[in-house]
């Protein structure tokens, strides 16, 4: 019989994650099937409950990387510190909480751009989970420096300073229809590399004219999905099968 996976949030029906993940099942010859259950904040108590009992992991997505926190029962120290999960192991009905979006974050930077986080300036628009666990990846690799803006002060301030000036790298964790003020437009209209996590998105709440060189959140996907399946089995994540499965 299968191991199973599973990607759990709301909603799912768009993610490439089943595509992605079932793709590096089959290059790594594993007899495993991964898919995406739809889950609300009502819901996660029973789906946890269920998996607990037939699955070997699951990812967690929008808006349940917070909210899953008090049903797991250990977090790493890299969940620990973000305060969000985005990946559970399940071994003999114990789930074990981990967030691989910074680590993600931290290859996909160096895929697109080879740029190593030392020495850079970040800023990050929106602070909720995703923001929060690539921000501390990226001090954890000694950016220069982190600054943030959201619709939420207290948050953003979580993250990073105000921003005033130009960064290095400007990552937008925003809703695809989120308006940014045009003051903050203004400050960081310079940025060099727009990073927005949103995939396949029909809008980027950021404006084309920001940003040499840009890129849409598929390189984190790939890179946060790797790390998910090496942790999940111990096994380094064939590559070119899950970015192929891409597109």
């Amino acid at each position: 019989m299968p191991a199973k996976y599973a990607l759990i949030g709301e909603p799912v029906d768009h993610s490439l994650s089943p595509a992605m993940q079932n793709a590096a099942f089959a290059a790594a010859g594993m007899d495993a099937e991964y898919a995406a259950l739809r889950v609300s904040r009502d819901g996660i108590a029973a789906a946890v409950d269920a998996l607990r009992s037939d699955h070997s992991g699951f990812n967690v997505t929008t808006p349940l990387k917070e909210v899953i926190l008090p049903f797991v029962d250990a977090l790493t120290d890299v969940a620990e510190s973000a305060l969000a999960v985005n990946t559970v192991r399940i071994e003999k009905g114990k789930l074990t909480g981990h967030n691989t979006d910074g680590a993600g974050f931290v290859d996909a930077l160096l895929d697109v751009w080879k740029l190593e986080p030392r020495r850079l300036i970040f800023c990050f628009l929106g602070s909720g989970p995703a923001a929060r666990a690539i921000a501390q990846a990226v001090a954890r690799r000694n950016a220069l420096r982190i600054m943030c803006w959201s619709r939420n002060p207290l948050t953003s301030a979580q993250i990073g300073e105000p921003p005033d000036s130009r960064p290095d790298v400007l990552v937008s964790a925003l809703p695809q229809d989120a308006e940014i003020p045009p003051d903050v437009l203004d400050t960081i209209g310079g940025a060099t590399h727009v990073f927005d996590l949103n995939y396949r998105a029909t809008r980027s709440p950021v404006p084309d004219a920001i940003g040499r060189s840009r890129t849409d959140g598929l390189p984190l996907l790939l890179h946060q999905g790797a790390q998910s399946f090496k942790w999940w089995t111990g096994v380094d994540a064939p590559l070119d099968a899950m970015r192929k499965a891409l597109g």
